[in-house]
């Protein structure tokens, strides 16, 4: 018993792959449905959206040489970083980036007024060569949606001159007829103009010149002159400057947007502005180190001087040409040193002009000083083992050689700084002029289409999951038997034309006629003649042979499969009498076509009528009925079912028919059934398919039972198979498709 427990728990925690799928293809319209919806979204947010196209430009920036030759090779000492950090910022400087705004016009932003997302979709799709409204279908909407830019609409503003204080604040034109406009600052209107014409105010202070309005009239655009500081941001925000490579020394400028020969111009524009700000900066450096050396020439020359006469003179009072071998080794090389120290005096007084005595750059000049001092101070300790006069003479003849390189090497640095002041050339270069790439960055519409339509797909299966999930309603007769162990006796599919067989009328839907006469072939008729064979079981065990039929609550096709049972049990032979017990709402005289007036059940229990008076018989073909209608509502139906009369009627009915059906009201809407089920030895309850909560059908079945009435079966009406799940395929019994 335990094993069989087990195998039922591990049963029910399995994941039903077969119902899963059925799950999905039942709720199939409605994953499409969704899937649909979302592609149209992501349609509208893909193409209602402008193409962003992407340009670039690339620059070379050559290393930078000293003003003073001699220092190229102290960055390296230095260990100072390439110049690319900074000439990137020098790109993004508002001095370059300003330059580009006012040549441009960037700070005129003029563009026509769309509806957000649908107006650049109708574009793409609708109206992509014309200025053509959409058609006038809008209703109401019309004049709001004439409003808007629609198609290929455009303006282009040549200069617009505003007071300080509409700066960045939107203006709005309107085109008129035959090349006019009007300018309005929310409601005001500013000024009137002609395209082509420059317009001003009446106080003057609103100037504009536009050179292009393409668009019919009514059509409205957005102008907004902005402030130099909002244009320049909005130009670094949308400018990329990089590196490319590592240490390269070439520069990307990237621009994305969406108009390609704009983004063009600018690029070379900025380019433009920095090369010739570059060579500026490179004239300038220039001019200063040739003022700078040219002030340095006088002295240098006049120690020249002085060295070669102090030289002279000291050769002729002494009589002293030459100096030894060991003596002119000394001066070579003390004179080099001398030579190297006088070159970096030269240098940290021009980079004085520029850095502190704490920049890097001249620090290592102090330490490369430091070490040629160290060097010529061991140099010089040679010296005094020189003869007297061969030591004055060395200290002569170093000065005058040391003088002359200097003065030599000054003259050719002039000669080089004034070639680099008049050069035309700087140290950076355009590698790639600016141009626009084809295709769209973005947005990345197809993709954008697949996102949308996949989570329309995943939100519609989500849907149909939890709708499944939270959707209490039976709609499989084998749950009933599942979960209240009580069998379905018969199961009655939803007959194809039932709207022609119910009307509507002040008590709801009501059946018209029976279909066991109009069409005994049918489905449901059929699946009443397999309840007739299931009741004869029943009928063995029962108490009598009075057959109760009721349901939970109204509308679940109770007298409906009474009438059609007690027709069907009756055209096969057998003696059948039918009672609408429902005295409240009963309608079964309408379906046996008798007049509203025929005396029924609350007559015949008040004791306003005989039986013989009360029992109708209905012609079924070759064979006939007996039945009972509801008869005059009563003040207290409940009362006169407990009347003992009635239950002496059951048994005498009992006794001369096969079979006693009642027809009884809701369970759960009166106490009628349960009075009537305890004189009843069969009893039925009909529940409609995806009518009710298994609650309801609970509450019903422990009203009963707590009255002594026990329900022997269901009857599942309107029932629709599952082909996903059954695979039964559209049939007829007695006529296959």
């Amino acid at each position: 018993m335990d094993n069989n427990i087990k195998t039922v728990q591990q049963d029910n925690n399995e994941i039903d792959l077969l119902e899963l799928f059925t799950t999905l293809l039942d709720g199939k319209w409605t994953i499409v449905f969704f899937t649909t919806i979302a592609c149209g979204l992501a349609l509208i947010i893909a193409y209602g959206q402008p193409s962003i196209y992407a340009s670039d430009t690339l620059l070379q920036v050559e290393k930078k040489t000293s003003t003073v030759p001699g220092l190229e090779g102290l960055a390296g000492l230095s260990g100072a970083e390439s110049s690319i950090p900074t000439e990137l910022e020098l790109l993004r400087s508002r001095n370059i980036l300003g330059q580009v705004v006012k040549k441009l016009k960037l700070d005129i932003v003029a563009n026509p007024q769309r509806i957000k997302r649908l107006g650049l979709f109708y574009h793409h799709f609708f109206n992509k060569g014309s200025v053509e409204k959409p058609p006038q279908i809008w209703g109401q909407w019309d004049d709001f949606a004439s409003q808007y830019a629609w198609g290929n609409e455009s303006i282009e503003v040549v200069s617009l001159v505003v007071p300080d204080s509409f700066l960045n604040k939107a203006l709005l034109v309107i085109a008129g007829e035959k090349g006019s406009y009007k300018v309005f600052d929310g409601d005001i209107l500013l000024m009137k103009g002609k395209i082509d014409k420059l317009s001003f105010s009446k106080n003057n202070q609103f100037e504009i010149h536009i050179s292009k309005l393409i668009g019919l009239p009514g059509t409205h655009y957005s102008l907004v002159k902005q402030s130099p500081l909002a244009s320049i941001k909005n130009l670094q925000d949308t400018l990329k400057i990089t590196e490319k490579g590592k240490k390269t020394g070439v520069i990307q400028l990237q621009l994305n947007g969406t108009d390609k020969a704009k983004m063009i111009a600018i690029l070379n524009n900025i380019a433009y502005v920095y090369l010739e700000l570059n060579k500026s900066y490179s004239k300038e450096e220039a001019g200063k180190a040739l003022v700078f050396l040219e002030n340095q020439l006088g002295p240098i020359k006049k120690t020249l001087a002085e060295a070669e006469l102090a030289l002279s003179q000291y050769r002729t009072r002494h009589q002293t040409a030459n100096m030894s071998v060991e003596t002119t080794g000394v001066l070579g090389v003390v004179a080099g040193i001398d030579t190297q120290l006088q070159e970096l005096a030269l240098k940290k007084a021009e980079l004085s002009q520029q850095y502190t005595v704490h920049h890097p750059r001249l620090k290592v000049l102090v330490i490369q000083e430091s070490k040629l001092k160290q060097r010529k101070k061991e140099m010089l300790s040679q010296v005094t083992r020189l003869p007297k006069k061969q030591q004055d003479l060395l200290e002569l003849e170093r000065d005058r050689k040391v003088s002359n390189e200097i003065y030599f090497k000054i003259l050719n640095d002039i000669q080089e700084f004034k070639i680099a002041k008049e050069s035309k050339m700087g140290n950076v270069h355009v590698v790639d002029k600016a141009v626009a790439y084809e295709g769209a960055v973005k947005p990345k519409r197809s993709l954008i289409v697949a996102i949308g339509g996949m989570l329309g797909l995943l939100l519609g299966v989500a849907f149909v999951f939890v709708r499944k999930m939270l959707h209490r309603m039976i709609t499989d007769p084998n749950v009933l038997e599942q979960k209240l162990n009580i069998p379905v006796y018969a199961t009655i599919p939803l007959h194809r034309k039932l709207n022609k067989l119910i009307a509507k009328g002040k008590r709801g839907r009501i059946q018209k006629t029976l279909l066991a006469l109009q069409d005994p072939t049918d489905p449901t008729i059929e699946s009443l003649r397999s309840l007739r064979t299931s009741l004869q079981f029943t009928l063995f065990e029962a108490d009598n042979n009075v057959l109760m039929i009721t349901g939970p609550s109204p509308s679940v096709g109770k007298s409906f499969i009474s009438s059609n049972f007690a027709a069907v049990l009756a055209n096969s032979g057998q003696k059948i009498l039918l009672i609408d017990a429902d005295m409240r709402k009963g309608y079964l005289h309408k379906v046996l076509d008798l007049p509203s007036s025929t005396l029924g059940l609350s007559d015949l229990i008040s004791g306003e009528c005989s039986v013989e008076e009360a029992v109708h018989s209905i012609p079924l073909g070759e064979h006939s009925m007996d039945a009972i209608t509801c008869g005059r509502t009563p003040p207290n139906p409940s009362e006169l079912l407990m009347n003992t009369y009635f239950a002496e009627l059951l048994v005498s009915f009992s006794k001369k028919y096969d079979l006693v059906l009642i027809d009884t009201p809701p369970v759960n809407a009166v106490t009628d059934p349960v009075v009537i089920g305890r004189h009843a030895g069969v009893v039925f309850m009909v529940v409609h398919n995806n009518h009710h909560p298994i609650e309801e059908i609970e509450h019903s079945l422990a009203t009963l039972k707590h009255s002594g009435v026990t329900v022997n079966g269901f009857i599942y009406n309107g029932y629709v198979a599952s082909k996903h799940k059954y695979g039964y395929g559209s049939y007829e019994y007695g006529v296959y498709k």
